[in-house]
């Protein structure tokens, strides 16, 4: 059979159909429904989801309708979502205005933080918000009945709570993450507002977090009655379109395609399904149940990407060789791509693909019958073994992940220690992030001292707050900088607004009347959070507004007074700005020293004996690191395929790390050393150690004096110092060289 028979089409695709995060793929999948076993009809193609299967519209892929339905589905929940938004923000002020609050405005700035898209995302978020709240206020309460007749220690506590929460959010995902800083600077507005008034603390505490809760339980309220978007559909979506994806990256990899660019995307789809998971539990039982399955199906899909990348370059290699399409080898890798043709097409289930791959598996040569070759080279045996295993680690792979999918469909819980989201172990990164938000609080604090600024107060508050909330963000010192340039720019129609028409009005219906188109276009910009800018504008705005408003109980309108406010807003977030611009800045060098740190972090941890860490742990740590990693050039792009080389070697670190085989103990204490001690001729001694003894065992294997069981421990040994050699070599780049800070 040749290698030239491997299977490369796909059934042709319709672009009619919703579109999913991967828009590069042949075709796209309509909302999985938990159960169902949709029916295609004869000549239409259907996408296989495990035994569901849904059938793809025929309509013309080139039709406009095709072209312009997902933009008008988009427009549509923009436009909704903002229409949501509005209506929250306007009755959580009309309540809290009703009922005489302290500062309403909070309300306002609250919903339109805990306001998103999906009703599940509105409910994880107003639950970390909740708690936030609750510890930060009781923080700031803690602080002021101690120290607020000590300025210089009040605010020195401050600065230290801030930056302690900063830090802490840096190991936390998702709205957890959220929920850390927003315990810091809740501190920080409760306490300086509390400290100025010393008698009112109390007060203050209780009115904010009434404020918070009062816009939490009406954004709720109307995200679940109003139009609700539920999360659960898109998780689904998702789930589907990331099987689609790793199928064809499968295909790829098989067939010796460039699958570089579909490897990224799946790692960015992994990560944006755990954080949606995260979030749907909180809306859908149903999801909430399937817990196992979830994890199971995630650690399979991992799995698949990581094998299937190392596999891919040593694939490279075998295909070199004259004639390898008539071996085995070539045999077992035509007969899995085909079996991976049929259930990208829908011709068979998870069930079949899994009897087909093991098929394909034992067609593969078995160690012993290619070490007793006489007329292979040593070096072309090697390899072999290597690829041989890396194979059919990928084929067991392929058919764990089809078997995942049947359990998520049936909804069976299994229970399973999926890699799922792991804390991040960048402690100089979060070190950085916490010194940067203690340090904004602290500059500006001590301006406002020795100046005397009235507004400092509020100056003070705002740099604190954008230090802590920006640091949670992708490319923050930037997103500081557009933040000051927003305000300063939306400070001219905010006067026009605040200063001129406002004051013309009589009664909450004609306020709303010119505040409602202000707050409906801040949340437009913020539907689409894919579009960081048009986020970014429209929250800043919204931020902005609703702290130099009149959304006080006792509305006052005084210029002055709003120009005042408008410069300590903007003259805050430029010095967080300056802040991230200065204090550890985000550039590609920063980018590469973070993985570097992590990927050695997380080798010393899995060669170590006396940690005994899984797998798991060692996986999702690189692989988070890779997910967050951009690259922009030749040397990010040295550093990715470095780390992935060596978390390749995972678990043939572990085999190595737990082992009993003789003669390795100088390797292991060399291999163990290496985080610490990092040298290009310590790497080199390593690598020649490994080869030295894969000579050794395999010219064992050659003899044929070996037992069965003592021929396959050879057989795992060479497979085990391959795997680390290589790893060794190709990702030796990030155990040397450049400095960690």
């Amino acid at each position: 059979m040749s290698a030239s028979r491997i299977i490369t089409s796909m059934p042709a695709g319709d672009s009619s159909s919703p579109r999913f995060p991967l828009a590069s793929r042949s075709f796209a999948p309509a909302p999985l429904h938990w159960g169902e076993d949709a029916k295609g009809t004869e000549g239409t193609p259907v996408v296989a989801v495990g035994r569901t299967r849904t059938k793809v519209s025929e309509s013309s892929p080139g039709s406009s309708a095709n072209a312009t339905h997902p933009d008008v589905a988009k427009s549509r929940l923009a436009w909704i979502f903002a229409a949501k938004t509005t209506l929250s923000a306007l009755l959580a002020l009309l309540i809290a205005f009703t009922f005489n609050l302290d500062q309403p405005k909070w309300a306002l700035l609250t919903v339109f933080v805990v306001a998103q898209p999906q009703s599940g995302l509105v409910l994880a978020k107003s639950f970390y918000r909740v708690i936030g709240t609750l510890v930060g206020a009781a923080a700031a309460l803690s602080f002021v009945s101690l120290l607020a007749q000590e300025r210089v220690l009040f605010l020195g506590a401050l600065a230290l709570w801030i930056g302690l929460c900063t830090f802490a959010s840096q190991y936390a995902k998702n709205f957890t993450a959220y929920g850390f800083v927003l315990s810091g600077y809740t501190a920080v507005i409760v306490g300086i507002s509390g400290a100025l008034h010393p008698e009112n603390a109390f007060y203050v505490a209780v009115a904010r977090a009434t404020e918070v809760g009062l816009a939490i339980v009406v954004t709720a309220i109307i995200s679940q009655l109003l139009l609700p978007a539920s999360l659960a559909p898109a998780l689904r979506q998702a789930l589907t379109a990331a099987q689609i994806g790793l199928a064809e990256y499968a295909a790829a990899i098989l067939n010796g395609r460039d699958a570089r660019s579909m490897r990224s995307t799946l790692l960015d789809e992994a990560r944006a399904i755990r954080s949606q998971y995260a979030s749907a539990i909180f809306e859908d039982r149903d999801i909430r149940e399937r817990r196992g399955a979830v994890q199971r199906l995630d650690a399979a899909f991992m799995n698949v990407i990581n094998l299937g990348e190392l596999l891919g370059w040593q694939l490279a290699i075998l295909r070199g060789q004259r004639g390898w399409g008539e071996t085995k080898t070539g045999e077992a890798i035509v007969e899995a791509a085909a079996a991976l043709a049929d259930w990208r097409a829908a011709a068979i289930d998870a069930s079949d693909l899994g009897r087909r791959l093991v098929q394909a598996r034992s067609l593969l040569p078995r160690g012993r019958d290619l070490s007793r070759d006489a007329k292979e080279a040593d070096a072309v045996v090697i390899h072999s073994f290597a690829v041989i295993a890396r194979l059919r680690d990928f084929l067991v792979a392929l058919a764990n992940y089809a078997h995942a999918i049947e359990a998520f469909n049936s909804g069976k819980e299994q229970a399973s220690r999926g890699i799922g989201s792991t804390i991040s172990t960048d402690v100089v990164g979060a070190t950085w992030a916490g010194l940067r938000a203690a340090l904004a609080l602290g500059l500006v604090a001590a301006f406002w001292i020795l100046a005397d600024w009235p507004s400092g107060s509020t100056a003070t508050i705002f740099a604190a707050v954008v230090a802590a909330l920006f640091a949670t963000i992708e490319n923050s010192g930037k997103a500081a900088i557009a933040g000051a340039f927003v305000a300063a720019f939306a400070s001219i129609p905010g006067f026009v607004l605040f200063e001129v028409l406002l004051p013309q009005t009589q009664g909450f219906e004609m306020f709303a009347l010119f505040v409602a188109p202000v707050l409906f276009l801040c949340a437009f910009l913020m539907a689409d959070n894919k579009a960081p800018l048009a986020y970014l504008a429209g929250f800043c705005c919204v931020a902005y507004f609703a702290s130099v408003g009149p959304f006080d109980n006792r509305t006052t309108y005084d210029a002055i007074g709003f120009i005042n406010a408008s410069i300590a807003f903007i003259f805050g977030t430029a010095v967080a700005a300056l802040l991230f611009a200065i204090v550890a800045p985000e550039t590609p060098e920063s980018a590469r020293r973070k993985i570097t740190r992590t990927v050695r972090q997380a080798l010393a941890t899995i060669i170590d004996p006396r940690r005994r860490e899984r797998f798991s742990a060692f996986h999702a740590a690189i692989t988070e690191a890779l997910g967050q990693f951009k690259v922009q050039g030749a040397e990010d792009n040295a550093a990715r395929e470095a780390a992935i080389s060596l978390l390749g070697a995972g678990r043939a670190l572990i085999l190595l790390r737990d082992d009993r085989w003789s003669g390795l103990r100088d390797l292991k204490t060399d291999i163990a050393a290496l985080p610490s001690h990092r040298n290009l001729e310590r790497i080199d001694g390593i690598r020649n150690q490994a080869q030295t003894r894969i000579a050794e065992v395999l010219a064992d294997l050659r003899d044929g004096a070996l037992s069965a069981a003592a021929a396959r421990a050879a057989e795992r040994e060479i497979i085990t110092l391959s795997a680390i050699g290589d790893a060794i070599e190709r990702g030796g780049t990030l155990l040397v060289g450049a400095s960690e800070f």
